[in-house]
């Protein structure tokens, strides 16, 4: 891959980076830091009902299950940018072949090719 490509995917990875900290920080103030009665402004002494204990419940636990998906991809882009700095950004991990950069444009933490991404996803499947 040129170096000039690599530096087209270095930068796409760390916008995609900063992205998902942000995300992560966000939905971290959300879900750790409030209730939803404390997030709309109600601190009134009236007994909460139920359901809304429910809902704060869902919603901070929905929360972060989207946290611990960002995190696993902002693993793959650590690893993608580890990958980039030991020149092998681009090759597919289980057949070494290039991965189209088709591809690497709207995942560029693809770590396989496309055909081997599908026999995963079969396997995973079955």
């Amino acid at each position: 891959m040129l170096k000039k490509e690599l530096e087209y995917y270095k930068k796409k990875l760390l916008d995609e980076k900063k992205k998902m900290l942000s995300d992560v920080h966000q939905l971290g103030k959300m879900s750790l830091n409030e209730t939803t009665r404390e997030g709309s402004g109600n601190l009134s002494s009236y007994v909460t009902h139920p359901a809304d204990v429910a809902t704060d419940n869902y919603e901070q636990e929905k929360n972060l299950d989207f946290m611990d998906n960002i995190e696993l991809l902002l693993e793959e882009v650590e690893n993608a940018l580890k990958k980039i700095d030991d020149k092998t950004y681009g090759k597919c991990e289980l057949c070494k072949k290039p991965i189209v950069p088709k591809r690497l444009k709207v995942e560029p933490y693809a770590r396989l090719c496309m055909d081997c991404k599908k026999v995963e996803e079969g396997s995973r499947r079955k």
